[in-house]
């Protein structure tokens, strides 16, 4: 159950709360922060007030701001509109002024509000339903703290309420701008003017942790909107020097082995939303309780070293299962909600006693981990955290600072000298773009010049698609025609950077997104920009754009600048980013940036230095090749197989070219957009949803296959296409088998059975092997031969065939496939099979 709305409005009696004024020392920092906004707020003159406060993440900026608003503008009769462009920022906010219990011992941080001033009216306004709407805005208010999405919209077209609340104020309004840094979003700059402009003695107070450049040819529009510039700021070195704020310790990500089940037709919905994942994904995340499991013994095994740590999630049932494990483990857990939950049982977590109850044990010591959802807004005292642990990654820059935060706490805030911080991260099969912590973002620093960014970015914002594209090239098209490596290693990237608000959201999203540019795309997209400058991009400006809009509109540019040119790249997908970085950033181009180091991962040149090197001789060389700290081979490819099944697909390229007698720079010359599409793939993996060789059926690992491949003359219909997996697929290669077929058409068995690589993920699971034991036999059958696998004694295991397939083909191959599998699972600590076994044969 969430908040009430009446949660959201608080009335305050500021005779009592003057008797019990906030106990809370202001640090060094805080007090000279506020001197130097009470001296910009009482110096008299008739240019715009506007400037801004930088304090790093952790520095309390919210609480700074507050007490400052409380002992100046309030106390001299002015309102307050405090605008933030996510409900997050908005909690956080209405909280500081007054959690929802006052602790007297703590006192009232309104209680500084001078005479004669006697009651304090603070509303949250939103179109969130357990908030208040912009409807029920009263003049008697004085604080309104509201998403830049209801106030942007409700003064353009004159919302009464709204109005009201302004005129009520007599010119006395003051306005403070949450996370200053995405002042560039254009309804921003626009209601930032518009009010200004109708509110001549208005003052504007910024509030940022991230750096802001002193060269004015830079700051631009920053400098429109805060013309007093930096009020006052202090760097994160400087806090973590006088033990205010704990130092961070990021450790490495920690892997979970786990794929959430995210298709295709989710994600290409999801992508281009600009949120944070959808919540049927971090259901899946939440609820795997093997993933629980996991984390919780990630802890349990260096307790030692965390020590007192929070643990975030994302349900309550999460919450619970984690607590369950770590206390399995030994470890003295307890779970703290800011919501109240009522389980299917009838249970009730969350409330107000047992939260107390339970921070309390913590604050005692009496626990060592609080598994949490999201305790971020409400102003609650969380003492010395040596840790912090992120259960899921998350695309909100927002919400992850706000997690880090708490853990930052320096010693003189009763916290630590050092705060680990402990992410896990799953196996995606898509590209996501993560948000990061970036130390110098967060540092507070002032400097004079930019940073050079993505000039180096991290090589797994990219490794994902590659991967992608590698392996429908691979296993969709012969490897002739695939053309050399490194055409499908992008040439480098536009770095695009705009503001999306979903349809029906108020949460604006800073977007980042690099537009991938391979081999001959570089002259389209130069053109294609250069065309967008001269153009009208107005529709392109607004942040409720969303790609479905203008998809037509972007085909067309597709076909005017790409038109002939055989794409490897996200074609429309980086048009839409391009048309709306240059819409919101004043016509002014994406930078590129070249991937410097792309001749040096060509694989084809790899090819052809060992290929001629005995088995044992590559390998060697490729496994120093893979480990090389120069390199982006384990980025790119995160295990040594998938880097070895590249390497093997270009070494089959180079014998083919041979014995066609072609260049090895031959590409073939096919239009872009060739090969199934899109609707005949659903409509193929709606008739076959697993892996007709196999079994598999993780979606994210399925591909469309053609039965004759294109190069030997296959066409796109759907009587020629199946569905297979990644590793079948791979596998299969050019040969013409049809998995369909239960029934094999060979006139005569094999000589051996194939020697297809064993699985190197998930080998703990029976299933891996089940669907490894049936690929081996289906591809001896070369038909969907086997009807049956069953692997769940690990010394016996037992296949039965399809009828019309004659077992005794396969029988005098089963010691040998029993001992070669039995050796292979001995290396990796499994034991048997002893024995496979032909049922019913």
């Amino acid at each position: 159950m969430k908040e009430e709305l009446e949660d959201f409005y608080r009335e305050f009696n500021l005779i009592k709360a003057r008797k019990n004024p906030s106990h809370i020392n202001l640090r060094t920092h805080q007090t000279q922060a506020i001197k130097n906004l009470m001296g910009w707020f009482q110096k008299n003159d008739s240019s715009n007030k506007g400037g801004i406060l930088v304090l790093p993440t952790g520095g309390g900026k919210t609480f700074t701001a507050v007490r400052f608003l409380c002992q100046g503008p309030l106390s001299e009769g002015y309102k307050i509109l405090w605008l933030a462009h996510t409900h997050h920022l908005l909690e956080q906010a209405f909280y500081s002024f007054g959690p929802k219990k006052i602790d007297v011992d703590r006192g009232y941080e309104v209680g500084f509000i001078q005479e004669p001033k006697n009651r304090l009216n603070v509303r949250v306004v939103s179109g969130n339903k357990n908030q208040y709407s912009i409807n029920e805005i009263q003049p008697t208010d004085d604080v309104l703290i509201c998403t830049l999405q209801t106030i942007s919209s409700g003064f353009k077209r004159g919302q009464p309420n709204l109005q009201a609340f302004l005129d009520s104020c007599d010119g006395k309004i003051f306005v403070v701008f949450d996370e200053a840094h995405h002042s560039p979003a254009p309804s921003y700059r626009k209601l930032i003017v518009d009010l200004r402009e109708t509110y001549k003695n208005m003052h504007l107070l910024g509030l940022t942790a991230t750096p802001t450049y002193t060269d004015e040819k830079k700051k631009g529009w920053l400098k429109d909107l805060f013309p007093q510039d930096i009020l006052y700021q202090v760097s994160i070195n400087d806090l973590m020097a006088q033990n205010i704020l704990a130092e961070p310790i990021f450790e490495k990500p920690v892997k979970t082995n786990f794929e959430p089940d995210f298709d295709d037709a989710q994600y290409n919905k999801w992508i281009n939303s600009f949120r944070d994942l959808p919540e049927d994904i971090i259901g899946q995340l939440a609820n795997k309780k093997s993933r629980n499991q996991f984390i919780a013994k990630v802890y349990a095994e260096n307790k030692h070293k965390y020590k007192k740590t929070l643990i975030f999630a994302d349900r309550w049932n999460q919450c619970v299962q984690l607590c369950e494990f770590l206390r399995k483990e030994g470890v003295r857990a307890g779970t703290m909600f800011a919501h109240v939950y009522v389980t299917p049982t009838g249970r009730t977590l969350g409330s107000g006693v047992a939260n107390a109850h339970t921070l309390e044990k913590f604050r005692n010591d009496e626990l060592d981990v609080l598994v949490n959802i999201r305790m971020l807004t409400e102003g609650t005292d969380v003492p010395d955290v040596n840790s912090v642990f992120l259960t899921r990654q998350t695309t909100s820059k927002i919400l992850l600072t706000q997690m880090i935060g708490r853990g930052l706490r320096g010693i003189e805030f009763n916290g630590t000298p050092e705060a680990y911080i402990v992410s896990f991260v799953d196996d995606w099969s898509h590209k996501i773009n993560w948000a990061e912590w970036d130390p110098l973002e967060e540092s507070g620093e002032l400097i004079d010049e930019p940073p050079i960014i993505y000039e180096h970015p991290p090589l797994d914002l990219i490794s994902i698609d590659l991967v992608r594209k590698l392996s429908r090239l691979m296993f969709e098209r012969n490897n002739i025609e695939i053309g050399p490596f490194l055409k499908s290693i992008p040439i480098g990237w536009y770095h695009t950077k705009f503001y999306s608000l979903g349809k029906g959201e108020e949460d604006y999203n800073e977007v980042n997104r690099l537009a991938l540019v391979f081999d001959d795309e570089k002259d389209g997209y130069e053109r294609f920009m250069d065309r967008l400058v001269s153009a009208d991009l107005s529709q392109y400006k607004e942040e409720e754009i969303r790609f479905e809009d203008h998809q037509k509109n972007i085909q067309n540019w597709s076909e005017q600048f790409f038109g002939n040119v055989d794409s490897m790249g996200d074609i429309e997908n980086n048009i839409f980013y391009i048309a709306c970085h240059i819409a919101q950033n004043e016509k002014e181009k994406p930078q590129f940036f070249p991937f410097k180091e792309r001749d040096a991962h060509d694989m084809d040149s790899l090819a052809r230095n060992y290929m001629e090197f005995n088995q044992i001789e590559a390998d060697s060389a490729l496994r120093n090749e893979y480990a090389r700290n120069d390199r982006y081979w384990f980025t790119i490819y995160p295990s040594y197989e998938l880097f070895k099944q590249q390497y093997d697909a270009c070494v089959n390229r180079i014998l083919n070219l041979r014995r066609h007698k072609l260049s090895p720079a031959f590409k073939n010359p096919t239009k872009p957009g060739q090969g199934p599409s899109d609707e005949q793939k659903r409509k193929v993996k709606e008739k076959y949803p697993t892996c007709l060789c196999c079994g598999e059926d993780r979606k994210q690992i399925l591909e469309v296959d053609h039965v004759n491949p294109r190069f030997m003359g296959g066409k796109d219909s759907i009587d020629n296409l199946q569905t297979l997996c990644i590793y079948c697929n791979t596998a299969k290669n050019t040969k013409e088998i049809d998995f369909r077929f239960n029934q094999t058409n060979l006139p005569k068995p094999l000589p051996e059975i194939p020697d297809l690589t064993p699985p190197h993920n998930n080998v703990e699971i029976i299933q891996t092997w089940e669907h490894y034991l049936q690929r081996e036999v289906n591809f001896f059958y070369c038909a969907g031969a086997v009807k049956f696998v069953d692997a769940s004694n690990p010394y016996v295991w037992k296949i039965e065939l399809n009828e019309g397939n004659k077992p005794s083909w396969l029988k005098k191959h089963l010691r040998t496939l029993a001992d070669k599998i039995s050796v292979y699972r001995k290396d990796l600590g499994l034991d048997g099979p002893d024995v496979i076994q032909l049922v019913n044969a």
